[in-house]
């Protein structure tokens, strides 16, 4: 007997763990946590930030080193005209070879100067004996040439100064924390849906229970009532009319496992889990909060929730930050309005040199003989006339700003809109709960007694049966309380910012963020 006993605890054992591994754990912060790694409109918002990162990038690269570089190799045959004294010395035609090699290293500083190193090479011959000086030198006696040019050009006008070459670097890096920003409140802003879609699945599992509970009542009625006509104190006929009770209930029940699918799978779909995996969801873990534990004052200061909403909401931090860049944006429209006026400054070196063979190569950068340095300066002065694509640009940029403080304005007005209606909510909803939950508990008294006078002869079914239906009503009445209590909660949560905790882009729900009101000091 105790190895049959034994044997069946394993079983029980191994059971409970095989169905706990196939079973997702529905407790709020679990799930929660689930909801970061898998919930779509959180990732999609995570890739946004990715993406500013690579604009960044995009934007660093125009102070990138730029290399250029070509080489050319020509090879012609010329005809000489009949007069050309040059026939005398070779047939015709005229065959010459160049190579030409050239290099330049660009680069831009944050300063808004340019600088450029260039190296040119040039190797050119031909099959006329003589060369520029009217030397005898031999056919295809080549000559070298090399020239290395060193410039440095200081906008003037267009592009001056450091605050308008970084500007795009700088909007770049304001949209980086921007979509911070909007990572942030769309992780408040899905973990709320979770929030609310587990307290409707909660009341859902709930609401199923009551259903349950009363057609217990009803089959007990029932059977109460079988023997009170057996016994000639009720008549026959009650029993058709509790039948036809029992029968509605058996229909709201299944009514009600409808709800509790349709809330389970709406759960499911908050979270990003798929239809499989919904359905692994089990029953709920956490109950709703208590009114004495959540921390409720009725004379929560509706100021100070606002000022938190602006210190912590990720949504109105993102704004700001689009109005810092659409005025950056505004900043270069305007300074392109003006002339592009360039000063240039330039200094080069450079030699030739005489013959063939590698040794010749290298002496065009440092012979003596054809040896040429200068320096110099230039202006360069740009501007088209109309000048349409700058006035153009200039204009949209005046009015994304105007537009921008618009809808900065709005969504402040809108956090305090939300904000009022969420406290009035919360202060609503204790009152309705409590009074649901007296109401619940006045209808269970007066539900009993009529039990009792009915057993005595002194109430009618109908009497007994509209005062269960107002019991049952009164118990799902106080589900649906607990419930809008829970939800405003976690909206106030929201509205306030207080929802999730941010530490880099790794986030985690505030501990009792569904229990609690913003404790704000």
């Amino acid at each position: 007997m105790r190895a049959y006993y034994f044997f069946f605890l394993v079983l029980v054992v191994i059971f409970n763990d095989l169905y706990s591994q196939t079973k997702i754990k529905c407790d709020l912060i679990e799930i929660s946590s689930i909801a970061f790694n898998k919930n779509p409109n959180i990732k999609s918002t995570y890739y946004a930030v990715q993406n500013a990162e690579a604009g960044v990038q995009v934007q660093a690269g125009t102070f990138d080193y730029n290399l250029n570089s070509e080489a050319i190799y020509q090879k012609s045959r010329y005809n000489l005209y009949d007069a050309d004294p040059r026939n005398e010395f070779i047939d015709s035609p005229l065959k010459s070879n160049s190579v030409e090699f050239a290099a330049n290293l660009l680069k831009k500083f944050r300063t808004s100067q340019i600088a450029e190193v260039s190296l040119r090479y040039l190797y050119k011959d031909s099959n006329f004996p003589f060369n520029n000086f009217n030397e005898y030198v031999g056919p295809f006696y080549g000559n070298h040439t090399g020239v290395v040019n060193f410039s440095l050009t200081q906008p003037l006008l267009r592009g001056r100064g450091k605050r308008i070459a970084t500007t795009g670097e700088r909007i770049s890096n304001l949209y980086i924390e921007k979509n911070n920003f909007d990572y942030e409140f769309t992780n408040s802003y899905e973990i709320l849906q979770i929030g609310l879609a587990y307290w409707s699945y909660y009341t859902a599992f709930k609401s199923l229970d009551v259903y349950i509970q009363n057609e217990t009542r009803v089959r007990n009625l029932l059977e109460m009532t079988n023997e009170l006509v057996k016994a000639d104190k009720k008549p026959q006929g009650d029993l058709a009319q509790i039948n036809a009770d029992l029968t509605n209930q058996e229909r709201l029940t299944t009514v009600a496992r409808q709800n509790l699918y349709n809330a389970r799978l709406n759960l499911g779909r908050a979270i990003g889990l798929s239809e499989e995996e919904s359905q692994l969801l089990d029953v709920p873990a956490n109950d709703f909060p208590e009114v004495a534990k959540s921390g409720f004052s009725g004379n929560s200061n509706k100021n100070t929730f606002i000022k938190a909403a602006q210190e912590n909401r990720g949504d109105l931090k993102a704004i700001k930050k689009i109005s810092e860049a659409v005025e950056l944006q505004y900043q270069l429209a305007e300074n392109n309005l003006k002339p592009q006026l360039d000063l240039t400054g330039f200094v080069y070196y450079g030699s030739t040199s005489n013959g063939n063979g590698m040794d010749k190569t290298l002496s065009s950068f440092v012979n003596n003989q054809g040896q040429d340095v200068g320096g110099g300066a230039k202006l360069t002065f740009m501007f088209p006339l109309n000048n349409n694509v700058a006035k153009g640009n200039y204009s949209i940029s005046k009015i994304a700003v105007k537009d921008q403080q618009v809808i900065r304005d709005n969504l402040q007005r809108n956090i305090e809109l939300n904000i009022n209606i969420a406290t009035n909510n919360l202060s609503n909803s204790v009152m309705i709960l409590e009074k649901a939950k007296e109401s619940m508990a006045f209808y269970q008294e007066a539900f009993n007694n009529e039990q009792i006078k009915f057993q005595m002869g002194l109430t009618t079914l109908f009497n007994l049966m509209q005062f269960q239906e107002r019991y049952t009503y009164s118990e799902l009445e106080y589900l649906n309380a607990e419930q809008q209590f829970s939800n405003a909660i976690i909206s106030l949560r929201h509205e306030t910012g207080t929802l999730v905790a941010k530490e880099n882009l790794d986030f985690n729900v505030i501990q009792n963020a569904f229990y609690t009101v913003p404790n704000i000091n």
